[in-house]
């Protein structure tokens, strides 16, 4: 009898022992193991067809640091997944107080199929200060689990056909009416990317929309190309695919202010005005008695004239496209012509005469924008290049212009509506980008550069069955 109560005894003791190791419990039994990488230490890893994101938690820094912040992962061998081995592959930086956690998201690593087993040994770079200086150095470690199930439950294909050879790279505009997928689009359009035939990840970028029932413009990081076709995917309803990496949206459209916004990795420049520095290396400002401040977007604020503004400290060089969005928070009422906001292209780091610009103004008690060259400081005794066009106070404007490679305005959208004529009038193959806004409130969310499209003309997307 005894020896039949140390039998079940041992029985017991195993059943629980793989239980506890998920084998009676097949929602456990996904799981992730990891070891290493002091002064972290590795929570979970979830690795599926869109992404390998990592959870560190820090411990103890070294030599009393109270932050540090991880940049690169670097594998040396790999089992599962799509890291290349001997490859460092730069992240969005994350900093870590001791005892905090966070995620981060290593670009383009993938595992291509659900509930395989992957491993990676790897090496974080991380970096911390001292009274001494910066520090950078790294932790090696390793990770092993079984790849979570994060399925693509329909696609569309997109052609895309261009006139002529694009650039590389070459950022493409996609409008998407997205009521025509409401039944696959998540009602936070959180669960769509867009990846080439093959299932390579293609960078995109959501410039608008925040429900499935708008029409939403997407902007593609692709290669130089004729013709190309690519995939917009659909994960299931209720899955994330947003990150910072290959898969983003405007700052604006996050519950936290960038939290997806990986503009960074579509356009060839990109600033958000994230925080509330702004980047000195990048932006010479000129305050001229009016103010300049940066608190998750950038505001300007002209004093009695109209000297006060932003001016990107290196130049850019045509052809290109310039655009940026303005939110406008209301305008006074009254007659006259004031400049309210422009987003400028300038041979001179002060906004000389020779300068295009975006520019909305007050004109006889409403709002009204156009594209203007002959721009100086907000005095316009200019050759305007379309017709003035009302708009409305209180919204954004997503407005961006094209300078062909003679130097010439070529085309300018605001809100995706062409407004724009060719002009003449400056030949500006190379300037300053700036940002100039007047008395009337108002917020610049972000600004960048992109390729300037073959003759001026985005190449046309056609939309295919969904399968």
């Amino acid at each position: 009898m005894m020896t039949y109560g140390w039998a079940i005894l041992i029985i017991v003791i195993v059943a629980v022992i793989l239980y506890s190791m998920g084998i009676f419990n097949p929602s456990s039994a996904i799981t992730t193991t990891s070891s290493g990488f002091s002064p972290f230490a590795v929570s979970s890893v979830i690795c599926d067809q869109a992404n390998l994101i990592v959870a560190v938690t820090a411990g103890g820094l070294p030599n009393s640091a109270t932050s540090a912040k991880i940049t690169a992962v670097y594998f040396s061998s790999n089992t599962g997944t799509t890291a290349s081995t001997g490859k460092l592959y730069n992240i969005a930086p994350v900093t870590l107080t001791s005892g905090s956690s966070t995620t981060f998201i290593v670009p383009t690593v993938t595992c291509t199929s659900a509930g395989t087993a992957f491993s990676l040994s790897a090496r974080m770079q991380y970096s911390y200060s001292t009274p001494a200086g910066n520090v950078v150095t790294n932790t090696t470690g390793t990770i092993a689990g079984t790849s979570s199930s994060l399925k693509i439950t329909a696609y569309v294909p997109l052609t895309i056909t261009s006139s002529a050879a694009t650039p590389s790279p070459f950022q493409q505009m996609v409008a998407v009416n997205m009521s025509n997928y409401k039944s696959y689009a998540s009602p936070t359009l959180n669960n769509i990317e867009f990846t080439y035939p093959n299932g390579t990840v293609i960078s995109s970028w959501r410039e608008n929309g925040t429900t499935n029932s708008q029409t939403v413009v997407y902007w593609l990081k692709l290669g130089s190309f004729t013709s190309a076709t690519v995939r917009m995917d659909f994960f299931s309803i209720g899955e994330n695919v947003l990150n910072t990496v290959n898969t983003g949206e405007a700052p604006q459209l996050s519950s936290t202010y960038g939290e997806y916004d990986n503009g960074a990795n579509v356009f060839n420049f990109y600033d958000n005005f994230k925080g509330t520095n702004l980047n000195t290396n990048t932006w010479a400002t000129t305050n001229a008695g009016g103010t300049i401040s940066q608190n998750n977007g950038l505001s300007i604020a002209m004093s009695s004239n109209w000297g006060t503004f932003v001016a990107s400290k290196n130049t850019f060089t045509a052809p290109l496209t310039v655009g940026s969005s303005y939110e406008s928070t209301g305008f006074p009422g009254g007659g006259g012509i004031d400049a309210s906001a422009s987003l400028i292209f300038t041979t001179s780091s002060s906004i000389g005469v020779s300068s295009y610009a975006c520019a909305m103004w007050q004109n006889g008690g409403g709002p009204e924008m156009n594209f203007v060259s002959n721009y100086e400081n907000g005095v316009f005794p200019w050759n305007s290049v379309s017709s003035i066009k009302s708009i409305s106070p209180n919204l954004f404007y997503n407005c961006y212009f094209g300078i062909n490679s003679s130097g010439d305005l070529a085309f300018g959208y605001i809100n995706h509506l062409s407004y724009g004529a060719t002009s003449t009038a400056q030949a500006e193959t190379t300037g300053y980008i700036a940002l100039q806004q007047t008395q009337y409130g108002g917020i610049w969310q972000y600004v960048y550069t992109a390729a300037y499209p073959p003759s001026g003309v985005m190449p046309s997307v056609t939309f295919g069955s969904v399968s």
